[in-house]
């Protein structure tokens, strides 16, 4: 028993004295192993759609009016183009009057003087029956909206680290406890926010100090909403990973804090209208969307994408394999993108499954690389690890997506549109990157990182968040590197996912397709067999590539409609086709006689062309 001890000692010692030795070479030795004689094709640049004019068509009774006194709106209207709800930008408060909804989005920073004019019009505006939502209607100079929100005053603080909702009709969408209170900060401070000290105004919502966060004041024969928390703080600092630690956990729980916003101003919507629609965020009916990933990032995950897509295929779905382009040795792996096995990857295109970038170190610094020249090319780019957080080689963000987009066109893949980093990382200048390398979504944040359950657009200047790109981000619902092993845990994901369902958003699942033993990876199968089949009906499965295109193409949509002596009058516009387009209708519903028209419960399918398109559908009564 003795000698045997002795032995496992000098084993182990001779062992990490080998390891560390290579890894010391590896270090001084200017060589790196490298799989050499590769094919690659250059990166061919894309064009993107142009973007929607939300003012095409006029406004009507119901059209949201959206006033805003930023200088860049795209934030403010992506809110309403992911709630579905139709709106037109005012460049003057009068530009409202044909409206029954105003948004008002005011600066915290820069007290507000209404003219006399505007002053008067939102008074009327509410009087003969409209509705008011306002963000930061407070910061007016000498308090001049008090009686039409009916607030007394306002108390500013950075210590309220919280707010939760009181019951209301208007929050339709917040059925969970996770919907109903929302963390703002874990951190020492906290966002600004206001509290609104009531007058008439009934409070919607309360911070963690017991003070109304959200307020409504019936007026005459309308209603005027007021936010104490602004936009920025509600959802755009978090979708960029800028909040202030406002997440409980980093993934697979639900912590919709970004969603608010636009679930609640789709309650408000929904509920103020007596008959409205909404573009719905699935297609063909569907009530939510679910997309299944996989990162092939270990040296026998690309062998086993033949089973993966053997299973995949039986449940009659498509996934994203995400492949790491790993043609070098180091202290991570053994290089695995091989001529030999890259028929695993041209199969599963053959069978229509998608292959995305997953880059080529793989590095938990990806966060601080250098954007590069774009000019970075296989075999030179040699990107090298010699620990968790220490490489050489002079990685960049170009050379990690470009190179290894360059290599997996070479081996045939027609088209690579998808990216996800390595550790689920973002860089500063990936929005730029992927854009000049022909890329149109990517998957780098986790959904509670980003607090995010919907699909949003990067912004090119991160440190202002302005300058939209046309990039899709993808945030990740699920994943698989938390333990219990995913098998354990199937019940905990199909819970999750129908909360998601529930209010139509996108439940995006990683499995690492390693198979490996110790990890209990082997039973990933399983899980997803037991998940894909216990989905509802109406989920649409489909790769990110696919699910991104219906996005980026909603997203260019502008609709209006009217219900008026027993018809729904809907006019669409977009740039490009789109089929299984969905609306959802609020308290009516109409006759299919149209055959291009489909009647799906609450829902109506069309498939529309490029341009103006019209439909004259009757109202059931």
């Amino acid at each position: 028993m003795i000698r045997f001890f002795y032995f496992f000692i000098v084993f182990v010692l001779v062992s990490a004295l080998f390891l560390l030795s290579s890894k010391v070479k590896a270090y001084f030795n200017p060589s790196v192993p490298v799989v050499y004689g590769l094919k690659t094709e250059a990166v061919k640049r894309v064009s993107y759609l142009p973007e929607a004019n939300p003012n095409l068509f006029p406004a009507n009774k119901q059209t949201v009016a959206v006033y805003s006194v930023a200088k860049e709106t795209f934030k403010l209207e992506q809110i309403f183009h992911i709630a579905g709800i139709p709106y037109v930008m005012c460049k003057d408060l009068n530009d409202a009057k044909e409206a029954s909804i105003l948004f008002l989005d005011f600066s915290m920073n820069h007290p507000l003087t209404l003219t006399k004019s505007q002053h008067d019009f939102l008074y009327q505006f509410v009087a003969r029956g409209g509705m008011v939502v306002a963000v930061n209607a407070l910061n007016t100079r000498f308090g001049a909206l008090k009686s039409l929100f009916g607030y007394k005053d306002f108390s500013a603080s950075r210590k309220r680290k919280s707010f939760y909702l009181a019951p209301s009709e208007y929050f339709k969408y917040f059925n969970t406890p996770e919907e109903k209170r929302y963390l703002l900060s874990t951190m020492g401070k906290s966002p600004w926010t206001n509290s609104i000290i009531t007058g008439t105004a009934k409070p919607l919502a309360y911070f963690d100090d017991g003070s109304p966060a959200i307020t409504v004041n019936h007026y005459k024969k309308g209603y005027a909403i007021m936010l104490g928390i602004s936009l920025w703080d509600l959802r755009d600092r978090n979708l960029f990973g800028k909040d202030y630690m406002a997440n409980q956990h980093y993934i697979n729980h639900l912590e919709p804090l970004s969603d608010f916003i636009m679930l609640f101003l789709k309650g408000i919507y929904e509920n103020f209208l007596t008959k409205s629609m909404t573009l719905h965020t699935s297609k063909d009916g569907n009530q939510a969307t679910f997309i299944m990933t996989h990162d092939v990032d270990f040296q026998d995950s690309i062998k086993n994408i033949k089973s993966f897509t053997q299973l995949e295929e039986r449940l009659g779905i498509k996934a994203t394999y995400n492949i790491l382009v790993k043609y070098i040795t180091d202290d991570k792996d053994i290089s695995f993108f091989k001529q030999e096995n890259l028929t695993y990857l041209l199969k599963a295109q053959e069978e229509g499954f998608e292959i995305g970038d997953h880059t080529v170190l793989h590095s938990k610094n990806f966060f601080f690389f250098p954007k590069g020249t774009c000019n970075e090319s296989y075999p030179e780019y040699k990107p090298f690890s010699l620990g968790e957080f220490k490489e050489k080689g002079n990685p960049t963000v170009c050379g990690e997506i470009k190179v290894a987009k360059e290599l997996l066109l070479g081996a045939g893949i027609k088209e690579v549109t998808t990216f996800r980093s390595g550790e689920l990382l973002y860089n500063p200048n990936l929005p730029e990157v992927l854009e000049r390398l022909g890329f149109r979504y990517a998957s780098c944040f986790s959904a509670e990182d980003v607090l995010s359950y919907f699909p949003y657009r990067y912004m090119r200047d991160y440190k202002t968040l302005t300058n939209p790109s046309k990039i899709w981000e993808f945030p990740l619902t699920y994943e698989d590197e938390h333990f219990p092993p995913l098998y354990f845990r199937t019940d905990k994901a199909y819970e999750l996912f129908k909360k998601v369902y529930d209010n139509g958003g996108v439940f995006t699942v990683l499995d690492h397709n390693d198979m490996t033993w110790w990890k209990l990876k082997n039973l990933d199968p399983y899980f997803i067999e037991k998940l894909v089949s216990k989905l509802p009906k109406d989920t649409w499965i489909d790769t990110m590539k696919h699910v991104g295109d219906f996005w980026d193409k909603r997203d260019r949509v502008v609709f209006r409609y009217s219900v008026e002596e027993g018809w729904l009058n809907l006019k669409i516009y977009v740039p490009t086709d789109i089929d299984g387009l969905t609306f959802h209708l609020n308290h009516f519903s109409v006759l299919a006689e149209d055959r291009s028209v489909k009647c799906v419960g609450s829902k109506i399918i069309v498939n529309v062309k490029k341009g103006i398109n019209q439909w004259h559908l009757k109202v059931q009564k």
